[in-house]
């Protein structure tokens, strides 16, 4: 025992003496470098072995009659149709079409450097890197990395910012981090779009807080550059509802760092702003990059923006309702959300999922400790404040009516009720870091008391499980099983509860570890674990198109299935099939000469077709979805389409059956359009 005793001495000590900061307060190197090189392993792993989460197996059920062997564990998520049936479709035509910076699936073209996160052969593919595979790799390893690093970027940032700010923890910091990402709501947003954000705000946290503290003209010039990267990386996504909500923590979170004076060895707050002059000029070179981008592309961007729907959209304060706050603070429930389709917490997985959300019961211990630093005559904790006060403005954003001029001069109605949980997600992870920082410095400084009065660790947990329970009875009174099924969620709202208790006891470790869990407990299982993506181009069915189909032959897919859409997509035929993101001028000048439907397929839609009479009369079945009728006789089919797949018989006189593939369960037809007798 004596033996044991002294080896777990010297491991402390040894732990202790590598994680000991540099006199400037900033980690030393090795505490930074090593995990994200082990983080830079992982990810190699991954792509060599061509592993994904993608969903795109959702598709074998109509194809194939065995089991999918690319599938390793879970079940592709159908939710998941703008990954597996938009993003991932159209990524497999560009690598059909040889990656062109224009696909020309649609007749007239789609612009493939804005839409879709798509690979192409365009300068702007620099800022891309997680596309950066599909120039080099196979496919599926291409798709590995496209899954992958935007994800791992955020799991590096977020542990760099944590590290940084706690360098004496970075096993608390790889936690958080990875923590964060099981997070449900990533998981069920599972896009480039949703993490680069994220790691570009806790990347920018991270940097000014080296640019304040540490004298090496390198790490500051370094950091600097990425986050300039990182804007422009970001800013060519396009999705402003993301992009604001993770913006405005990054944002508070430097103003109050720039103006608390113990956030660095230099005390004057001019001087401290100062320091933050290479994060202007890569501003400024930021600036440059993306009105390049956007000059080039300002014609995609526009029609973007003038479809019905969603349009300019721009989201009024005060609209979230009593089931969104149960919904944002239901994060304990998540573990059944896919099984009950995200009901009643959204009208889906995705729009019902959320963060656990530890800082919004530790806003007491925050308040307590600025306004004991007040007390003490000590600095004003100017960080904490505006956390604080940015979590009022996002809770006054989705409760609180009557001032959208202000909020739109914060850009704030460019997101959404929804896509504010990001925002808030990221907030509480900031509360976390803060709370242990300030606890920490009692500490060091010897402050009695050094630990929270009893009230306040008392509290804290319990306002945890109380606010859990009122949830829970808002779920049983709505006959949710999310409450009497998926009882794992007594499991996690004990560990919950317990991380916020060891939180606020000052054992910031043990509450991360509780937290992990819990959210491997809620997010883990969301994804499956795939090799590679789905491709239709590995079928008989697009075979036999591709042999049928000239150059310039013009397609249609029918049928009551997505694989006519995707086999035509995939394939990098010409059709009129397929989701835009802004409609084709060319394609609808065909459809509707007069553009007496402009109102139906102006939008961002899928396009579909099923067999009938007359014009092609479309209508939306839903806002993102424009179903048409095909009638080979009419004027628009005899000018303009040459062969039609379609999953069942056509009783049309103007077809001659070409083709029949038995593919899996189903029988394809392949037809080709006749003049009209």
């Amino acid at each position: 025992m004596p033996t044991l005793n002294k080896t777990v001495r010297s491991v402390a000590d040894r732990y202790r003496k590598a994680t000991t900061p540099r006199p400037d307060g900033l980690p030393r190197r090795r505490v930074v470098l090593l995990p994200l090189l082990a983080l830079a392993a992982v990810l190699a792993i991954l792509v060599g072995l061509g592993i994904t989460g993608s969903s795109t197996g959702y598709l074998n059920q109509f194809v194939s009659n065995g089991a999918d062997s690319r599938l390793i564990a879970g079940k592709p998520q159908s939710i998941r149709s703008d990954e597996w049936f938009v993003q991932s479709t159209w990524t497999v035509s560009q690598v059909e079409q040889g990656l062109p910076p224009r696909n020309t699936s649609f007749p007239g073209g789609m612009d493939a450097t804005v839409q879709h996160d798509l690979p192409t052969l365009d300068w702007s593919m620099v800022f891309h890197p997680h596309l950066w595979g599909f120039l080099l790799m196979p496919i599926d390893n291409a798709m590995a990395l496209k899954w992958w690093l935007p994800a791992f970027a955020m799991i590096a940032a977020i542990y760099l910012f944590v590290v940084t700010m706690l360098p004496r923890r970075p096993a608390l910091a790889a936690v958080l981090a990875i923590g964060f990402f099981f997070a449900p709501f990533f998981q069920w947003w599972y896009l480039s779009i949703t993490f680069l954000p994220v790691a570009w705000a806790f990347l920018l946290m991270a940097t000014v807080i080296w640019l304040i503290r540490s004298g090496k003209r390198a790490e500051r010039y370094v950091l600097s550059g990425l986050v300039g990267y990182g804007a422009i990386v970001v800013g060519t996504s396009i999705y402003a509802p993301f992009i604001i909500a993770a913006t405005w923590p990054a944002v508070g979170f430097a103003v109050g760092f720039v103006l608390t004076r113990t956030s660095g060895l230099i005390t004057g707050f001019w001087q401290r702003l100062k320091r933050l002059t290479p994060l202007a000029v890569a501003g400024g070179a930021t600036l440059l990059g993306l009105g390049l981008w956007l000059m080039t592309r300002w014609s995609t961007i526009e029609s973007f923006t003038s479809t019905v729907y969603p349009g300019q959209r721009l989201q009024a304060v005060g609209q979230a309702t009593r089931a969104d706050l149960y919904s944002i603070m239901g994060g304990v429930f998540s573990p059944g959300l896919g099984a009950v389709n995200g009901v009643p917490m959204g009208v889906n997985a995705s729009e019902g999922s959320t963060f656990l959300l530890p800082g919004a019961f530790l806003v007491l211990p925050l308040v307590w400790l600025v306004v004991s630093g007040i007390r003490r005559r000590r600095s004003v904790d100017w960080l904490s404040i505006v956390l604080l006060g940015l979590g009022v403005v996002f809770v006054a954003y989705l409760f609180v009516p009557g001032w959208d001029a202000l909020s739109h001069l914060m850009l704030l109605d460019r997101t959404t009720t929804g896509r504010l949980r990001l925002g808030l997600g990221i907030l509480s992870l900031l509360m976390v870091v803060v709370l242990v920082v300030r606890l920490n410095e009692r500490r060091d400084e010897d402050v009695e008391p050094k630990r929270l009065p009893v009230w306040i660790i008392v509290m804290a947990p319990l306002t945890a499980l109380g606010a859990n329970l009122i949830v829970a009875r808002w779920l049983h009174m709505s006959g949710s099983p999310l409450v009497t099924q998926w009882t794992v969620w007594i499991v996690v709202l004990v560990l919950f509860v317990g991380a916020v208790l060891f939180l606020t006891l000052g054992r910031p470790l043990v509450g991360g570890v509780a937290l992990l869990i819990a959210s491997l407990l809620c997010g883990a299982g969301v994804n499956p674990v795939y090799v590679g993506v789905y491709n239709l181009n590995d079928t008989k069915l697009v075979a036999a198109l591709k042999v049928v189909s000239s150059h310039d032959s013009e397609w249609v897919g029918i049928g009551d299935t997505v694989v006519p859409t995707v086999a035509l997509v995939e394939s990098g035929l010409h059709s009129y099939n397929g989701f835009q993101s802004s409609p084709s001028d060319d394609m609808w000048s065909q459809i509707d000469p007069s553009g007496a439907n402009e109102v139906v397929w102006n939008r961002l839609a899928n396009v579909s077709w099923a067999a009938g009479s007359g014009a092609p009369a479309p209508y939306n079945p839903a806002p993102d979805q424009i179903h048409m009728t095909f009638d080979s006789c009419n004027a628009f089919a005899q000018h303009n389409i040459d062969f039609v797949l379609s999953e069942r018989a056509l009783a049309q006189p103007c077809v001659d059956l070409v083709r029949t593939v038995q593919e899996g369960p189903q029988t394809f037809r392949i037809y080709e359009v006749t003049p009209a007798r």
